[in-house]
């Protein structure tokens, strides 16, 4: 086994998650982040507020380099090409209630 998933914590190794800048493709990291919610059933009117979102710090870079139209485009582009997700839930009746049948006496064979 790895001897660094042995190892034990310590007060200096970080806590907590940190971001950290690396090259790729906006545009990809955008379409897959928007896919991913509307795979799990967000309408874009739903997943347009977590760019608008300071909480939300790389969408939210996002949106302020691109611009509030341009992000609004693109997330219905993407909602366009995979569609929403939608499920409708239904509540089982009731129990009816059982009735126990008993089995038919048997006493012989029918050719008597």
């Amino acid at each position: 086994m790895d001897g660094s998933l042995k190892k034990r914590a310590e007060p200096e190794d970080p806590m907590e998650l940190r971001g950290v800048a690396f090259d790729g493709d906006p545009d990809f990291m955008i379409d897959c982040i928007v896919e991913e919610y509307a795979r799990l059933g967000w309408s874009p009117a739903k997943i347009l507020p977590l760019f608008e979102s300071p909480s939300y710090p790389v969408l939210h870079g996002l949106y302020r380099a691109r611009g509030a139209e341009s992000i609004r485009r693109s997330v219905e582009a993407v909602v366009r090409r995979c569609g929403v997700f939608h499920f409708d839930t239904h509540e089982r009746p009731a129990d009816l209630e059982l009735v126990q049948i008993k089995p038919a006496e048997t006493g012989g064979s029918q050719d008597e």
